[in-house]
């Protein structure tokens, strides 16, 4: 009993704790996405809003599985350090304020 107890109760501990992380970036089709998908804009990214939302993930939250750089190639993001202009642009418009 003892040994399906703890692992159930670790697990719990581990939902509650990401809980807050899950809400972290704005969901599509919310104004605060909106604005989002500006910045994104009017820095020279264009991206569709699927492949935004995972680079917000990305930026704000942390790795999700998956091919990040090679989804960013394929819609214009490429060259030296154009990854990490597009993760610092979606740090400032979707990562909230800590």
């Amino acid at each position: 009993m003892r040994r399906v107890v703890a692992p159930l109760v670790a697990a719990l501990a581990a939902a509650l704790a990401l809980a807050g992380a899950a809400n972290a970036i704005p969901d599509q089709g919310t104004p605060q996405f909106n604005d989002y998908l500006q910045g994104l804009e009017r820095n020279g990214f264009h991206l569709n809003p699927d492949t935004a939302w995972r680079v917000a993930h990305q930026a704000c939250i942390g790795g999700i599985p998956g091919y990040i750089g090679i989804e960013l190639a394929a819609q214009g993001v490429v060259g030296p350090g154009a990854q990490d202009r597009v993760f610092e642009v979606a740090r400032k418009y979707a990562c909230p304020v800590q």
